[in-house]
């Protein structure tokens, strides 16, 4: 880690395409260390990576490619005055073609993301939680189609460590159905990252929490990337992680936040979690077979 120096000033960084600002876009899941790696890429004065957001592009999406997707949408296109409508039929007349519909939903996403002052800015974009959640949640889609020159970092955690910490907030969850909401969303968000991941439609890093926290892993691909490398700045940036947010990685249960769960939640929780966990690299927490008998009967309650 040592050999990497702080980032270069805007007029020596590598060049990473022409054209104006380039997306970048952070997804992962909730209590899974988004906001840590959309500080340390803030941390960079040329990148300007806005927070959450609601989850708006889903229904843009689904607007989007209602249109795009359409058998009729654009078979009847006519520039202004070209349409008689004593003999034309104009039910499906259109003002604009599909390329015109790409560019008019580009421009929209862009508006959103993109600051109004662009002076310095070479990497533009969010970070999001609610993407991928559902199996017709077409966000994704709808990105790589709209901007293929964008960069995506995909950001997991140990999934029985996101429930816990997600437990440990208010707004958590606090009911056995809970936790299966919150594992099955999980599972999903994350098997529909690997699937992108490995498409190829899109340029995207695969960054791990756990290593992130010892700046190691694809975060110094992706920065590199963007043209920077990691340096003091964004040591800083790591070593604050915590602070004032109910979260931290410093002390030495960091990665067995899940012995904070109760014993019939980790039961619940390895019967939805345990193939994605297992996908992703990471040990299933131990059960006794007590509750590991017990699970199926808890769901079947729920």
């Amino acid at each position: 880690m040592d050999g990497f120096s702080d980032a270069a000033p805007h007029g020596h960084v590598i060049d990473v395409g022409s054209g104006g600002a380039r997306p970048l876009f952070v997804l992962g899941g909730h209590r899974g260390g988004t906001t840590l790696l959309q500080r340390l890429l803030n941390s960079y004065d040329d990148v300007a990576v806005f927070g959450e957001h609601e989850g708006v592009l889903t229904p843009i999406a689904d607007a989007y490619f209602r249109g795009a997707e359409s058998a009729q949408m654009f078979a009847n296109v006519r520039t202004e005055g070209t349409s008689d409508p004593r003999s034309d039929c104009q039910a499906w007349m259109s003002a604009i073609d599909r390329p015109a519909w790409d560019a008019s939903f580009r421009a929209l996403v862009t508006s959103l993301f993109l600051p109004a002052r662009t002076e310095g800015v070479r990497h533009w974009g969010f970070k999001e939680i609610r993407y991928g959640t559902t199996a017709d949640d077409r966000a994704f889609d709808l990105l790589a189609t709209l901007f293929p020159d964008a960069c995506v970092a995909f950001i997991v955690r140990n999934p029985f460590n996101m429930l816990a910490s997600a437990h440990s907030r208010p707004e958590g969850p606090r009911a056995t159905a809970d936790v299966v909401r919150v594992c099955d969303r999980i599972a999903t968000r994350f098997e529909s990252f690997q699937r992108w991941h490995a498409s190829g439609r899109v340029r995207s890093r695969w960054i791990v929490y756990e290593e992130l926290a010892r700046e190691a892993g694809g975060v110094h691909e992706l920065v590199a990337d963007l043209g920077h490398a990691i340096g003091p700045a964004q040591r800083e940036v790591i070593a604050a992680e915590g602070g004032g947010r109910g979260s931290s990685f410093h002390d030495a249960a960091v990665n067995e936040r899940w012995r904070r769960l109760p014993a019939a939640w980790l039961a619940v929780a390895r019967e939805r979690l345990d193939p994605i966990a297992t996908a992703l690299g990471y040990t299933p927490p131990p059960v006794s077979s007590l509750w590991r008998l017990a699970a199926p009967w808890l769901l079947r309650r729920v």
